[in-house]
C-alpha cells in the first residue's frame, strides 16, 4: 500500500476531507475515516507487571493499514488547539502497540509524513503546536516529516477561500504525483 490518508475528522464533507480531496486528486491511495471507526482511548498499563488488556475495537485493523503505507496524509480539524479525539486515541494507542508489539519502531520506520490541518481560530499561528508535536512523532518513530498545510476554515469548504491553503495542496499533489511517476 502505497499512500494512506488518514481523516480524524467527524464531520460529514468536513473542511479536512476537501484538503484530501485537493491533496489526492488523481492519486492512488487509501483513506481511514476514524469517524467510521471504533478506537477505545488507550488504558495505559506500561508500569504495571499484568499482560495489557486487549481493546475490543478497530485498533489493530487500522494498524495494519498504517504498518503497509510508505506515506501517511494525517488530516485533523484544530480542535480546542490541538488534534481531534478521534485522532488522538489512534496516536495515543500507539504507547500499547510499543509495548505489546515486539519490534514495533523497526516495524513502523521510515515512512513519509504529511499533515494538513484546519481551524477558525488563528489556524497559522494556532495550529503550529500541532506541527511541532508531529515533528516529534517523526523524530521519535524514524519517520519522515516532508510537509503541512495549515488551512482556514470552520464553516464547510471554507477552506477553500484560503488561496495560500489550496495553492500549497496543488503544489504538493504535483510533488506526490511526481514521486509516485518516479517510484514506478
Amino acid at each position: 500500500m502505497g499512500i494512506l490518508a488518514i481523516n480524524g475528522s467527524s464531520r460529514e464533507n468536513s473542511n479536512s476531507d476537501v484538503m484530501l480531496t485537493c491533496l489526492l486528486k488523481g492519486i492512488e491511495h487509501n483513506e481511514i475515516k476514524l469517524k467510521h471507526y471504533a478506537i477505545q482511548p488507550i488504558w495505559d498499563q506500561r508500569h504495571s507487571q499484568k499482560i495489557w488488556r486487549a481493546a475490543d475495537d478497530d485498533y489493530d485493523q487500522l494498524l495494519t493499514k498504517l504498518i503497509a503505507s510508505k506515506t501517511i496524509i494525517f488530516a485533523t480539524p484544530i480542535y480546542w488547539y490541538g488534534v481531534s479525539g478521534l485522532l488522538k486515541n489512534f496516536i495515543d494507542r500507539w504507547s500499547e502497540s510499543l509495548a505489546t508489539v515486539p519490534n514495533f519502531r523497526e516495524i513502523i520506520k521510515n515512512k513519509r509524513i504529511y499533515v494538513l490541518i484546519v481551524g477558525g481560530d488563528a489556524p497559522h499561528i494556532k495550529g503550529l503546536p500541532i506541527i511541532e508535536q508531529f515533528n516529534y512523532i517523526c523524530e521519535f518513530l524514524n519517520w519522515q516529516f516532508v510537509d503541512y498545510v495549515i488551512g482556514k476554515g470552520n464553516m464547510p469548504s471554507d477552506v477553500l477561500k484560503d488561496k495560500f491553503a489550496m495553492q500549497k495542496l496543488q503544489q504538493l499533489n504535483t510533488q506526490l504525483n511526481g514521486g509516485i511517476n518516479n517510484e514506478q
